[in-house]
């Protein structure tokens, strides 16, 4: 008792006996007290109920529903069990025993033999004693456990009385074959229980044994016939034995065997059952006599009547019947047994009365009988046609020969011979007549009909040796005659007819051509020729053919021509022969004719074909020859044959298209141009465009314009949605590859690509960089100063030497001396004049004077009386001792030359007066010569020689030519001066020109230009009049020896010579002016230049970090949002992570600005302005890293909410469990697990993330549960700690974790406040960064005006302009670097924005791997920022690592959603509803 072993827990014990028993009685004896109610159940078969046996209670109606003590009255259902209180008393206490008897009680048991309901009732094959109740002495009140303990059922002896069931046949009970228990049954019985008599002992009815009588079953009488029977209860009432016998053997019948069965008979009994075999056609009955004689019907005879009388036959049961066989069917009598007429070949039926299949028209003139079916050999069922009327064809020779031909066998034909009396025939030439068309052709008509042929010839003549030959379809065949020759009638005396059967059986061979082609020949009958022959025999006389009759039909009525057919065609053919194909049905072989079979249209019943052809004309929407397809536009499969077998296409303009076969997916296959896909939804490779508008608004696909810059086998050339060209050839770029690449020159447009661009190919030691672009379209490097030529490989005229860094150097070829103003490019030697050298042309060479513009003339110092080759600039030579004159080429005065003529020898003294004189001359020539020196007058041109020749004498001036040749070479260099101002003119306007100043508003430098361009043309001006001037200047050219005032002549030349030398003064200082005007407009316009790009440089930074201010602020606000979301997810979930101090790994973006570009050869302000740009690039680096900080902290913000979601689905199933156990508590219990429910969201709770708003009402509405679960739980604490477990715990841990939440979200509040203020202290520092750059910009082109106004030589300008040139390339060279830079920190910065749901990680990665690319291709070059690029290359790993972890967590987290889901559905429909 004290494990519950008390009502209404019972204890059972079971007793299986193995089979039927009788119980009498059932004995128990108890170790303890008797129980106080308990009862004993019985089955009566193996697998029924149990039945109640008997009832022990001491409260049996309470326990059991029974009263107690109750007794039966005869009559009454003696089945009941009965309950009584006799047992249940609780002493003794120990050894207590309960006797059961069976039939205590039963009123009758003392007739038990006779009671088959006592005798059911006592039956048991399973004995139950089922213990319901102790008996205690209230000890089961206090719950004692003790006590209790004391308490339990204990049976030491359960004893159990009967005898096997054995209906009283049997005295013992053993195992069978198979182990069971079974009775061994005696008196003929058998089975289990020995409840049947056994198969053969059925001659009584099966009782019970009793002690009075056995009742053994008694073996069946069958005469020895059978060893089968069966009791029959009729027979045994009405015979008193009630075994009929089965199965009878030797033809026996009746109950016991003891007679013959119908229709046997036997002599006697003792011989065996013979059958009587009396025929059942003929006899009048099947029972014979004792004899075996059958009586037998009217004209049917013999001993078992199975024969007819002669002349009958066909014995049926109406006896026998005449014979009736049908004359034109059959060869004779019929069999006078069978009945069955001998019919001829084409002929059936016991009559001979019906044609066999494939035939028809029976005729007694047939030989076959029936004529064959042709059909074309399409069918075997015809029969005769109507409409058809009886026609001979008829040749009769009256008018003459018809058209007859004749002809030896073989050989040519020729018209036969006519004559009155017919055709004659020479038997004797073997020749055969050949008949004319109208026998010819289709002659169907005439199968089996006679073709009768009249000969007349001598009377008494011997038959003629005559056959028809037949000719046609390809096969030939002879005919013999069917008749005798015999007299037509008795007044005509000698003529013969011959009759030909046109029918198989008439052939001359065997065996015979199958009837079908016989058919045929007749069908396509090419020839009929009659062949006569005497065979070797002397012809009897001359023989006349008079007429030939073909016997055929056409249409009409009479008299009928019942041998034309009419065919029942089989499925696919239609006609009255079956010559034509019916609709839907096409020939065989196509265009084969009527003998071609008939197959179906496969035209999958989606239209007819052609009979002929066979050519389907299809319909819904299918073609092919067999519609085996749908039509371009359509898709599906017309082999069905329905109508809507084939749909349009969805596709553009209803393309082709076709099913996959696994999927069944409709997939286009003929997209438009350009368009490609399952539906054509994307634009195929080298096409761009959204043409299903997939991206956004709908745009048809248009072929990449990439100006045939591309290879069009390759894959991916442009971007399928914006069209721009991503694989560029020949050197082109740009979105539609229109532009030469950087460092390529030419037309990218050209058809050819030999004429695309070009590689600019720059000299490195002519051209500013060789970084710096050359002219996209004319391939123009940006060459040093003096440097020419497209790649800047040549020195510009007048320069030579390039030097890489320098340029080229200034030939500095003498004006007078040189030739031309240009020298050799490498060596600078200038072209000389004549009798000039030196690598300026500076100076005469030796033996030379006169340096001028003509050269310098030679000395010819007389090499006798010269001290040297080498003259005076005067051209008088140095001379030896004795020798004077200008070249030294006579002796002094008061010399003479020797003998030898090698020297001048001293005169005598007397000689000396002379010399007194000519030295007086000499004086006076002084005098004048520096008088005409004093003029200046051969500064440009040199002295003039007033000495040539001879001496002068007196005033008379002989140089006039000299004065000439001066003024030609003066007015050779004014027209050189001229072609130079002209040439700064035009460089002047092509300088105004680029600064665009022909438009409306012009700058200052445009101004500064034509104030250029005035005062150039006002020096051309003023060299023209001076030009004017010099030409019209008249110099007198007098007489050799006329005398001339040479004191009036110098001062006209002086004058003229300071007006010569002023002019050249004044068109000197104008080119200089000009000169000075050009370079100064040539550094005002590259400084012009430079500060325009200063400030398109100084926007675009201030653009660019305007877009970082406002990536900062939208990363603000997003972090500000998502601080509030998160705080309600972990005020909802029961467990979150205790660690929220961590801080995932930097994701560093990184950024590099480029440093500022070396300038260490311009002054020391350039230098500051680069130590400036680099300090700003490191505060730009810092603003970027604390941008990159938050944006790392918001993005690892979403890691912990993973983990909330888990957590928060364990919690919905813990709550789940709970709610399931909360259902059968009060109200007031309920309402506490909706609140709790309530406050921690479970239920249906998904990551959506509140307002402000809605978090303060949540708050509030926590507060009011709060107070409602505090009130009900003090009233109901421990019914609900009973009811929800461990509920309040997990609320606790809820209100636990809600603060830890609370106390985070603060944190992450205060966190992002001080980034926003970190981002507007960044923002104010970008701004002052942007000012400070654009006054640096500022500063920087003050100075460089300053460095172009400190240039006051062309050497210095040009230098200076250099340096500015490579001033300006470093400074673009750091915007395009910064421009770089800080692109590639957007970008990042909006790929940690995207990542999201919506877009994948790894498309996010690709894009990222893409731009990472393209910014390896532009960094090219080694320098300071392809380390910065490995740098970002490493990050960019890290980072698709971190992508790839929170894909797996994504994944694990979906996985986890799933199982949960499963985990809900599989609860029972009881528990509480969750959404």
């Amino acid at each position: 008792m004290a494990f519950g072993v008390q009502y209404p827990t019972s204890v059972n014990i079971t007793l299986r006996l193995g089979k039927a028993y009788e119980i009498t009685y059932v004995r128990l004896k108890f170790h303890t007290s008797r129980p106080e109610s308990f009862a004993i159940y019985k089955r009566s078969r193996a697998g029924g109920p149990w039945e109640p046996y008997q009832y022990y209670s001491a409260s049996c109606q309470k326990t059991y529903g029974r009263p107690e003590g109750q007794y039966l009255r005869p009559g009454e259902d003696e089945r009941v069990a009965f309950c009584t209180s006799e047992f249940s008393d609780i002493s003794p206490l120990s050894g207590g025993n309960v006797a059961f008897s069976t039939l205590e009680g039963r009123p009758s048991a003392y007739n038990f033999e006779e009671s088959p309901v006592l005798q059911e009732w006592v039956t048991s094959t399973e004995l139950l004693i089922s213990l319901d109740r102790l008996n205690t002495f209230g000890d089961d009140i206090f719950k004692d456990p003790r006590v209790l303990q004391s308490y339990y059922y204990a049976v030491s002896d359960f004893s159990v009385g009967g005898r096997c069931k054995c209906h009283g046949h049997a005295s013992a009970c053993g195992p069978d074959a198979a182990g069971r228990l079974v009775c061994l049954c005696q008196h003929n019985t058998t089975g289990t229980d020995c409840e049947r008599c056994r198969p053969f002992f059925q001659d009584r009815p099966w009782a019970r044994g009793t002690a009075e009588a056995a009742n053994e079953c008694l073996p069946c009488n069958c005469s020895g016939h059978s060893e089968e029977c069966t009791f029959d209860r009729e027979l045994f009432r009405s015979t008193g034995h009630g075994g009929r016998c089965l199965r009878c053997r030797d033809h026996t019948a009746g109950p016991h065997c003891e007679r013959c069965q119908e229709n046997f008979y036997r002599w006697d009994r003792r011989t065996p059952c013979q059958p009587c075999d009396c025929h059942p056609a003929g006899s009048l009955r099947l029972q014979c006599d004792d004899a075996g004689t059958c009586v037998c019907k009217p004209t049917v005879t013999g001993w078992k009547c199975d024969r007819c009388l002669p002349g009958f036959h066909s014995l049926s049961e109406g006896g026998c019947r005449p014979c009736t066989c049908n004359p034109a069917g059959s060869l004779g009598t019929c069999d006078p047994r069978s009945g069955r007429c001998p019919c001829k070949e084409n002929v059936e039926g016991n009559l001979c009365d019906r044609c066999r299949p494939g035939t028809f028209n029976l005729q007694p003139h047939n030989p076959a009988g029936c004529s064959s079916c042709f059909c074309y050999g399409h069918s075997k069922v015809c029969a005769a046609a109507a409409g058809f009327r009886e026609h001979h064809i008829l040749s009769d020779f009256r008018q003459g020969a018809e058209g007859w031909q004749v002809g030896s066998m073989g050989g040519p034909e020729h018209p036969a011979r006519w004559r009155p009396g017919g055709l004659p025939l020479n038997l004797g030439d073997e020749e055969e007549l050949a008949a004319p068309e109208k026998f010819l052709g289709d002659q169907r008509f005439s199968y089996g009909q006679p073709l009768t042929l009249t000969f007349r010839g001598p009377p008494g003549g011997s038959p003629l040796p005559v056959q028809l030959r037949l000719e046609g379809a390809g096969l030939a065949l002879s005919l013999r005659h069917s008749s005798p020759s015999g007299p037509r009638d008795a007044g005509q005396p000698g003529e013969v007819q011959l009759h030909f059967q046109l029918q198989e059986t008439s052939e001359d061979v065997d065996p015979p051509l199958p009837p079908f082609h016989f058919q045929r020949l007749l069908t396509n009958l090419t020839a009929l020729r009659i062949q006569a022959s005497s065979r070797g025999r002397s012809p009897p006389g001359q023989m006349f053919l008079m007429e030939v009759r073909l016997t055929s039909a056409q249409r009409g009525l009479s008299p009928p021509a019942s041998w034309v057919e009419t065919c029942s065609c089989p499925k696919g053919y239609t006609g009255q022969f079956c010559e034509s194909c019916a609709p839907g049905y096409k020939r065989e072989t196509p265009l084969g004719g009527p003998y071609a079979n008939c197959v179906p249209c496969t035209c999958n019943q989606h239209g007819t074909c052609d009979p002929n052809t066979g050519i389907c004309l299809c319909g819904h929407h299918t073609e092919g020859p067999s519609c085996e397809r749908c039509l371009p536009g359509f898709y599906g499969n017309p082999f069905t044959g329905r109508a809507d077998d084939c749909q349009p296409c969805p596709c553009p303009g209803q393309s082709a298209c076709t099913t996959i076969p696994e999927s069944r997916e409709v997939v286009c296959t003929h997209c438009p141009p350009g368009q490609r896909g399952r539906r054509c939804e994307t634009c195929d490779d080298g096409f761009f465009g959204d043409p299903l508008g997939l991206s956004g608004a709908p745009q048809p696909c248009q072929q990449c314009q990439c100006s045939g810059n591309i290879d069009p086998n390759t894959v991916g050339n442009c971007d399928p949605l914006s069209g721009h060209c991503l694989r560029c050839l020949h050197n082109t770029t740009g979105a539609h590859c229109e532009h030469c690449q950087d460092g390529y020159y030419g037309s990218a447009l050209a058809p050819r690509p030999a004429d695309k661009c070009m590689p600019c190919s720059c000299n490195p030691g002519g051209s500013v960089s060789e970084q710096r672009p050359c002219d996209p379209v004319t391939g123009q490097c940006s060459c040093l100063p003096h440097v020419t030529g497209r790649d800047c490989g040549l020195c510009s005229p007048g320069f030579y030497d390039l030097q890489p860094g320098r340029g080229c150097q200034s030939c500095k070829c003498h004006p007078l001396g040189s030739q031309e103003d240009q020298c050799h490019p490498k060596t600078g030697q200038c072209p000389c004049r004549p009798g000039v050298e030196g690598q300026a042309c500076d100076r005469c060479q030796l033996g030379f004077f006169g340096f001028s513009v003509k050269g310098c003339r030679a000395c010819r110092c007389s090499p006798l009386g010269a001290a040297s080759a080498q003259c005076h600039e005067n051209s008088t030579c140095v001379c030896r001792p004795g020798f004077v004159g200008y070249k030294c080429d006579r002796c002094q005065d008061n010399f003479f030359l020797t003998a030898s003529g090698t020297h001048c020898q001293e005169c005598p003294s007397c000689y000396s007066l002379v010399k007194e004189e000519v030295a007086k001359l000499k004086a006076r020539l002084t005098l004048m010569e520096g008088w005409l020196q004093g003029s200046d007058c051969g500064i440009t041109w040199g002295p003039l020689d007033i000495l040539q020749g001879e001496a002068p004498r007196g005033d008379v001036y002989q140089g006039h030519h000299l004065v000439q040749g001066a003024r030609e070479a003066f007015l050779e260099q004014v027209t050189g001066l001229e072609g130079a101002v002209k040439a700064a003119r035009e460089q002047l306007r092509a300088l105004s020109r680029k600064a665009r100043c022909a438009q409306a508003r012009a700058g200052k430098t445009c101004i500064q230009l034509a104030d250029l361009e005035a005062a150039l043309e006002s020096s051309e001006e003023e060299i023209l009049h001076a030009a004017t001037i010099l030409a019209s200047l008249v110099i007198p050219q007098e007489g050799l020896g006329q005398p001339t005032n040479w004191s009036h002549l110098a001062a006209e030349a002086r004058v003229l010579a300071r007006s010569h030398r002023a002019t050249a003064t004044k068109i000197k200082a104008t080119a200089q002016r000009a000169l000075l005007a050009s370079n100064t407009s040539y550094v005002l316009l590259w400084s012009l230049l430079e500060g325009k790009v200063a400030l398109e440089a100084q926007q675009e930074l201030e653009d660019r970090y305007q877009a970082v201010q406002e990536a900062q602020k939208e990363l603000g606000a997003a972090v500000a949002e998502a601080l509030p979301e998160a705080e309600r997810v972990l005020a909802a979930v029961q467990q979150v992570v205790t660690d929220t101090a961590l801080r995932p790994a930097s994701l560093p973006v990184p950024v590099a600005l480029p440093q500022a570009a070396r300038a260490g050869d311009l002054d020391p302000r350039l230098q500051a302005l680069e130590k400036t740009v680099a300090s700003r690039e490191r505060v730009v680096t810092e603003a970027a890293r604390a941008l990159q900080a938050t944006a790392r902290a918001a993005l690892h913000k979403a890691e912990p909410l993973t983990q909330l979601h888990q957590e928060a689905r364990a919690a919905l199933t813990r709550a789940s469990s709970s709610v399931h156990a909360a259902t059968v508590t009060v109200v007031g219990a309920r309402t506490l697990l909706a609140d709790l429910e309530a406050s921690a969201g479970f239920a249906g709770m998904k990551l959506r993330f509140p307002l402000p708003e809605d978090q303060a009402a949540l708050m509030r509405k926590a507060g009011l549960v709060q107070d409602r679960i505090l009130a009900d739980a003090r009233k109901k604490t421990k019914q609900a700690e009973r009811m929800l477990g461990n509920a309040a715990s997990v609320s606790s841990s809820a209100r636990k974790k809600g603060r830890e939440a609370e106390l985070l979200a603060k944190d992450s509040a205060k966190l992002a406040k001080a980034l926003l203020r970190e981002g507007k202290q960044e923002y104010r520092r970008a701004g002052r960064l942007s000012s400070q750059t654009q006054a640096t910009l500022r500063q920087a082109s003050r100075q460089a005006l300053a460095l172009g106004a400190r240039g006051r030589e062309l050497e210095e300008a040009e230098q200076v302009g250099a340096g500015l040139s490579k001033v300006e390339r470093q400074i673009r060279e750091s915007r395009l670097s910064l421009e770089k830079d800080i692109e590639a920190l957007t970008e990042l910065l909006d790929r940690l924005g995207s990542l999201d749901t919506h877009q994948t990680p790894a498309q996010a990665l690709n894009e990222t791997q893409r731009a990472l690319e393209r910014l390896r291709l532009q960094l090219g070059p080694p320098g300071a920022l392809q380390g910065k690029l490995r740098l970002l290359e490493q990050e960019s790993e890290q980072q698709e690592l971190q992508i790839q972890s929170f894909e797996s967590n994504l994944a694990e987290i979906r996985a986890d959603k799933q199982n949960l889901e499963a985990i809900l559905h599989s609860l029972p429909e009881s528990c509480a509803n969750q959404q």
